[in-house]
C-alpha cells in the first residue's frame, strides 16, 4: 500500500511538471542572447496635464511591425517592458492618442537605460 502510495505522489508531481510545461513552454533556447527592459513613462499634453488612455506601440529589431502594448492609466501612466536581442537593443515606440499628433521615440542603449521618463503630446490642429 505503501508503494502504491509512493508511485502515485510521484506521478502527481511530475504530472504537475508537465502541465506547467505544457502552459508556460521552455524558456527560449537564446534567453542569454536577450536583454529585458523596463521603464515607467508619464504621458502628458501640452499643458503638462497627465493623459489617459494614450496607446503604447512597441517594437524591438526582430519585429516587422508595431505591436499594441499599454494605455495609460488615469495619472498618465504606462508601464511597459519588452525582451530583446543582444546585438541590436533597439526599441522603437508610438504613442497614439485621439485628437493628438502621434509621437516616436527609440530608446537605442537598453543596458544603461534612462528607465522612467516622460513623453508630451501635441493636440492636433
Amino acid at each position: 500500500m505503501k508503494l502504491l502510495h509512493n508511485i502515485l505522489r510521484g506521478s502527481t508531481l511530475a504530472t504537475a511538471l508537465f502541465i506547467f510545461q505544457a502552459c508556460y513552454g521552455m524558456p527560449p533556447s537564446d534567453f542569454e542572447n536577450r536583454a529585458f527592459y523596463e521603464a515607467t513613462i508619464k504621458v502628458t499634453d501640452s499643458d503638462g496635464t497627465p493623459m489617459q488612455g494614450v496607446q503604447l506601440f512597441a517594437k524591438n529589431a526582430e519585429m516587422a511591425e508595431f505591436i499594441s502594448t499599454e494605455v495609460s492609466d488615469k495619472d498618465g501612466l504606462l508601464h511597459f517592458s519588452i525582451s530583446v536581442p543582444r546585438e541590436n537593443p533597439e526599441i522603437a515606440m508610438r504613442f497614439e492618442a485621439e485628437g493628438f499628433e502621434a509621437r516616436e521615440t527609440t530608446i537605442t542603449d537598453v543596458f544603461n537605460p534612462e528607465p522612467d521618463f516622460a513623453v508630451e503630446l501635441e493636440a492636433l490642429k
